[in-house]
This record gives C-alpha cells, sequence and structure tokens, in this order.
C-alpha cells in the first residue's frame, strides 16, 4: 500500500512540473505581440552580459527617442540601456527597476517624470502589457501585476483589474495560433540598446511652437501621489544606485507643467533631483531649435536627440559617479550597436536621414 501511495505521489509531482513548465512555455508564445516588437526592450535587456549596464532609463516613448545610447557609449564611453515603453505606466517604475537589479548593479537609475501628468481615466491595457507581459515569470512580476490592477481600479479605462489576462496572456492571446491574427510588423522599427528610431518619423523634423513654461502647480492625482511617494520610499533602500528624475524636452501643456512642478516639489524634498529641460532657457542651453529639433509636439527627431544625448550624459558624468569605460570587458554590445547604427544611416535610412540634414542646414544657414 506504502509502496502504491509513493509511486501515486511520483506520478503527480512529475505532472506537475510538466503541466507548470506547459504552462510557462504558453504564456511565453502568447505573450503581447505588437507591430513595434516591444517585446525587445525587455528581451535584448535579459540577454546582456551580467553587471555591464551603468546607466538605467525608465519611461515612455519620450525617452525612447531622446538619448541615442550607442552614441552615447561611443562618445562618452557609457553603456546605458532605455527600459522604455510607450506610455509606460509611471506605476511600475519601481518594480521595473527591481527587474533590473536582478541582473545588472547600475550607477545610475533615470526616471522620466512625464508620467505622473497621466490619470488613471488615460491609461491604457496595451500600455500595461508592454511592461508586464514582457517581463520573465517571477514574484516580482506578479507583484508588478498586482499594482497596476490595484491602481486602475475604479477608473474609467479598459485594464483588466482582475489581473487574470496578465497573470495568463494565453487567455487573451489563444488565437495567435492563427497566424493570420498576428499584428503586422512596423516597416522599419528597430531597438539599439533601448533607443527606438522610428524611419517615417524620426528624420523629418517639423517647426514647433512651444508654450512658455509657468511656475504654477496644479495637483496631482491622489493616486499619482502615492505611486510617487512610494517609488521615493523605495529609492531610499538603494544604497548602491543614485536615482535622477529627468523632464526630457517636449511641448507640454499648462496642467502638465503645473502637475510636473507638484511631483517636482515632492522629489526635491525627499533630497532626489529633478533635471527639467522644458524652459526654453534649459532648451537653449542644451541647443535646441524649435524649427529643427522635434518631429512632433512629444518627441526629439535624430538631430535633436543627438544634442540632448551629448547635453544629458556630458551632465552625469560630471555630477554622478559616472565614468567613461571604454575598453573595459564586457561592452561590446554597445559599439557593435553604434556600429550598426551607423550602418543604417547609410543604409535603411539613409535617403530620410540626408533630406533632414540638408533641410536642418538650409534652415540655420538662413538664420545666420
Amino acid at each position: 500500500m506504502k509502496s502504491f501511495f509513493s509511486k501515486n505521489i511520483n506520478r503527480a509531482i512529475v505532472f506537475i512540473c510538466i503541466a507548470a513548465m506547459l504552462f510557462v512555455a504558453c504564456n511565453h508564445i502568447f505573450k503581447f505581440k505588437n507591430g513595434e516588437r516591444t517585446n525587445l526592450i525587455m528581451d535584448e535587456f535579459y540577454d546582456l552580459e551580467q553587471d555591464s549596464v551603468e546607466c538605467i532609463f525608465f519611461g515612455s516613448s519620450v525617452t525612447q527617442r531622446a538619448y541615442i545610447t550607442p552614441v552615447a557609449y561611443h562618445e562618452y564611453g557609457v553603456p546605458a540601456y532605455l527600459v522604455a515603453t510607450g506610455s509606460q505606466p509611471f506605476v511600475l517604475t519601481k518594480y521595473l527597476m527591481e527587474e533590473t537589479l536582478k541582473t545588472q548593479k547600475p550607477k545610475l537609475f533615470v526616471v522620466e517624470l512625464k508620467g505622473v501628468c497621466k490619470d488613471v481615466d488615460r491609461l491604457r491595457d496595451s500600455a500595461v502589457r508592454k511592461v508586464v507581459d514582457n517581463m520573465k515569470p517571477s514574484l516580482n512580476k506578479f507583484r508588478a501585476i498586482r499594482a497596476i490592477t490595484k491602481y486602475a481600479k475604479n477608473g474609467k479605462n479598459k485594464v483588466d483589474t482582475t489581473g487574470l489576462t496578465y497573470y495568463f496572456p494565453v487567455i487573451k492571446y489563444h488565437s495567435l495560433w492563427n497566424l493570420s491574427k498576428h499584428p503586422h510588423t512596423i516597416e522599419a522599427i528597430d531597438y539599439y540598446t533601448g533607443y527606438v528610431p522610428n524611419a517615417d518619423l524620426t528624420f523629418r523634423p517639423i517647426e514647433r511652437h512651444m508654450i512658455p513654461y509657468n511656475q504654477n502647480e496644479f495637483l496631482v492625482e491622489l493616486k499619482m501621489t502615492e505611486a510617487l511617494i512610494d517609488l521615493l520610499d523605495y529609492c531610499d533602500t538603494l544604497e548602491d544606485t543614485k536615482v535622477l528624475f529627468a523632464i526630457p524636452p517636449y511641448e507640454s501643456t499648462n496642467e502638465g507643467m503645473g502637475k510636473l512642478n507638484f511631483a517636482i516639489n515632492i522629489i526635491e524634498e525627499r533630497g532626489y533631483e529633478c533635471l527639467n529641460c522644458l524652459p526654453e532657457e534649459k532648451r537653449l542651453e542644451i541647443g535646441l531649435d524649435d524649427r529643427t529639433c522635434y518631429y512632433n509636439k512629444e518627441h526629439l527627431d535624430y538631430y535633436g536627440a543627438l544634442k540632448y544625448t551629448d547635453y544629458f550624459f556630458k551632465y552625469i558624468m560630471e555630477n554622478y559617479d559616472i565614468k567613461d569605460i571604454r575598453g573595459e570587458a564586457g561592452h561590446d554590445v554597445w559599439e557593435k550597436e553604434y556600429e550598426r547604427l551607423m550602418s543604417d544611416l547609410d543604409g535603411k535610412y539613409s535617403d530620410k536621414y540626408n533630406e533632414m540634414m540638408q533641410y536642418i542646414k538650409t534652415i540655420e544657414a538662413e538664420g545666420e
């Protein structure tokens, strides 16, 4: 009888192990897939050599288009990675930090602050999935899902507040067995250690007319304020990684500026720095021209991103413990990504890149 029970217990254990492996495999197959291939953000991060990143950025598409990380390494020797996704929910920042610390020991986290301006009603299911569906299964991922579903509750959004389709993506994406239902991949979207040029937009500057920055304050939604304070509490526990909050240059609204000012005051009272690049005097210091450096109201074009990258990495090297580590082992990927980006500027982006540079040359000549 004892032998009978032992055999059945062993069979049950084997069955559970097989079921668990199948469950993980199915969740990997049926995770969020979109035309921009945002899964590459986390996939490529997980593939980096351990302890090879000095600076990690978190944020939205504003961050994705603002920092040309391969250029930052080639010019300044800073291996940086953008863990940024379109409309990234600010509430998930803490959990993304925790995820990156599993394999990396960065000296600096850079947190884009624009996310605090988005109220819970503006939270999108796709924005959540771009993060949680692409995290590896872990207790940290489950905590992230629990945090975002709690935050989204009672908001006028379409987020799955039960969390079931985030824990089990197969529920939502089972139809992906049908290849005809796979999302169409957008042409020429690529990732270079997190930097994301869009061939149809990044090389097409348009003139912007920025709203003058003001110092008024506008209350941030209570749930978002609590999320910011929770993040700052977490940052206080970090012993080896500094945290810099940053606002890359984009065109904000008066209400958005007010919310940013409200958040900046909380951050600075807690002893953290916020590098705000929205005011006109800061944009002039960086060298940004409203006629040539943006491709729409929220995103820098390639030319503008080069200027901002140059300014920002000089700034952190002067003010944080960030040093030039070119030549040290374990960072080949950044130089390879630089070479790939330069090759693509001469290849698949060449027509639009050259057209952009000729346009900028004309505009700047007219201003002399």
